[in-house]
């Protein structure tokens, strides 16, 4: 068992809601209620973690109600996750069903800080707060992906911004590493572990190791970036074409954003046109998983809005993904 050490756990920046306005915490956010226990009702793993196969699924449902009763601000985040799921699945009440997301989301991070500025990192605390972040992380990413913006710059702007809030998210996992290996979370760390580290062996990403091959004048770390984003893409591809039938081939629609060094968000950020290539080409994951709720035709949006954005100077290196669009052999 690892002992405490003096480490901490970094603090976490509200996210920007871009879905409906600011509004101050109402009853959405107050002590638990019937309307949080309808959320906690609809809430399920598999449903908010597709990438995962049955028996992580089991694995993780035992450890998430344990997180829950350790971790308030793991609850309010897993009720404010469940409500941003409703408002997708339920168009009806879609308002009510942000609204609710968003305060109970601001009440999670709330809680969140405040209980990493009295505590130190053990092996009893690093788990739901882990979990925490990785929930945080993915409803952050749903909110970028509900998006369609006119303006491509506008959804560049929401993605570069919470990929930014996320980074500080991954400083929680490094943070509490020394713990996490002898943990409860063991089981999943092999499993990411081993999909991390998968060879990336098929053709998909060609044309993106071509085109970084004739940037001249490139520094190591930017090259770096570019090489590691490819990587995580072609593995991804490699699991659709190969894990059909397999919860893992979602694993890098989740991934990707999260993978992506600092660097490469820097280059989105300058709107490198580079940089925008390959967010059509992770558009193409993103389209060939539109049967997820997460997910829906955000990546059809995605391929279109940075085809047009780039112009016909970009069409050749961008046929693959536009391509995808209309023949779909994947799916």
């Amino acid at each position: 068992m690892a002992e405490t050490n003096s480490a901490t756990f970094p603090h976490v920046s509200r996210p920007p809601h871009a879905i409906i306005p600011d509004e101050p915490p109402d009853s959405a956010a107050a002590d638990v209620n019937l309307d949080h226990m309808e959320l906690l009702i609809k809430f399920s793993v598999p449903d908010h973690f597709p990438e995962m196969d049955q028996e992580l699924h089991d694995y993780a449902t035992r450890l998430h109600a344990d997180s829950m009763l350790r971790a308030p601000c793991y609850l309010y985040e897993t009720l404010a996750l469940s409500a941003r799921r409703l408002s997708i699945v339920d168009p009806e009440n879609a308002e009510k069903h942000c609204r609710y997301a968003v305060n109970l989301q601001t009440k999670a991070i709330s809680l969140y800080n405040r209980y990493v500025s009295t505590v130190k990192i053990d092996n009893v605390n690093c788990v739901p707060i882990i979990q925490f972040a990785s929930l945080l992380g993915r409803h952050l990413l749903i909110d970028v992906l509900a998006k369609r913006e006119a303006d491509l710059n506008v959804f560049i702007d929401h993605y570069v911004e919470s990929v930014r809030i996320h980074s500080g998210i991954k400083l929680i996992t490094h943070a509490a590493w020394p713990f996490l290996i002898d943990s409860g979370m063991q089981n999943f760390l092999l499993w990411a572990g081993s999909l991390q580290s998968a060879q990336a062996v098929g053709a998909e990403c060609d044309p993106l190791r071509n085109l970084i091959s004739s940037m001249s004048g490139l520094d190591s770390a930017i090259m770096d970036a570019f090489q590691t984003a490819i990587r995580t893409l072609q593995v991804g591809f490699d699991l659709m074409r190969t894990e059909s039938d397999r919860n893992c081939r979602y694993w890098s629609v989740f991934a990707w954003s999260v993978a992506a060094p600092e660097e490469f968000t820097n280059m989105l950020a300058q709107r490198r046109p580079e940089a925008l290539v390959f967010l059509a080409y992770f558009g193409v994951l993103l389209h060939y998983s539109r049967d997820q709720w997460q997910v829906g035709t955000s990546g059809s949006y995605l391929i279109n809005a940075v085809s047009q954005h780039l112009g016909s100077d970009w069409s050749e290196i961008l046929s693959y993904p536009m391509s995808v669009l209309t023949t779909d052999p994947l799916v």
